[in-house]
């Protein structure tokens, strides 16, 4: 029979716990509450938390504890607590983690073109680089732009026009790509303007300006 041994710290008590064997079992833990009966709830849970390590990392080591039929009421008790416990934790990891969903950004329709087919695509909708820039860079609040022209502009790229939407509708971009617009005419990428702004501000003919204003929900 193992003798209580008294007036040994729990640090102690817990490294020679840890040194006795990497993942406990019933027996360890057993054999560690007789000696050292003041600490016997510190050590049910630091084996536990030795346990549920092994666990995490996959050790072989780390099955579920057995109790043995020769260990005393209080034992008994503190050993049951211990399996429950590893028996939740076992479910848990068991169960099918649920699959984390990430938001993808939509994919910007102007990106394929190079600076000749966006010179090209500019003519064909009859508006500024400027005015494209800021469709291309959702410079401009998707709530305002008219259903009529994203058909416009989507007839023109070839394109479908709930995926050009889907553009006009994700975050602005915090650097817009500016390669084709002089400097004094980039938008500002902080404030989105409404569309009515953008084709006021855009260096539009008055003859522009009125076509694309005048193109409604």
């Amino acid at each position: 029979m193992t003798v209580a041994t008294t007036g040994t710290s729990l640090r102690d008590a817990m490294y020679a716990m840890s040194l006795a064997k990497h993942a406990p079992d019933a027996e360890l833990l057993d054999e560690f509450v007789r000696r050292y009966p003041e600490h016997a709830e510190a050590l049910t849970n630091f084996a536990i938390e030795l346990t549920l390590d092994a666990l995490e990392h996959g050790d072989e080591e780390a099955d579920c504890p057995k109790e043995p039929d020769t260990i005393s009421p209080v034992v008994s008790r503190v050993m049951s607590q211990f399996q429950n416990r590893l028996f939740e934790v076992s479910q848990r990891q068991a169960a099918p983690r649920p699959t984390q969903v990430t938001a993808v950004r939509p994919a910007n329709p102007f990106a394929s073109l190079d600076r000749a087919g966006y010179r090209a695509l500019a003519l064909r909708l009859d508006i500024t680089t400027v005015m494209l820039s800021k469709l291309r860079d959702r410079q401009i609040e998707p709530t305002t732009i008219p259903k009529s022209f994203c058909r416009y502009v989507a007839n023109g790229m070839v394109e479908d026009i709930d995926v050009l939407c889907l553009h006009f509708h994700a975050a602005p971009d915090a650097t817009p790509a500016l390669q084709y617009y002089k400097a004094k005419a980039k938008p500002n990428a902080s404030l989105r303007q409404s569309f009515e702004e953008a084709v006021r501000g855009s260096g539009l003919s008055s003859e522009q300006q009125r076509r694309l204003l005048s193109f409604s929900e």
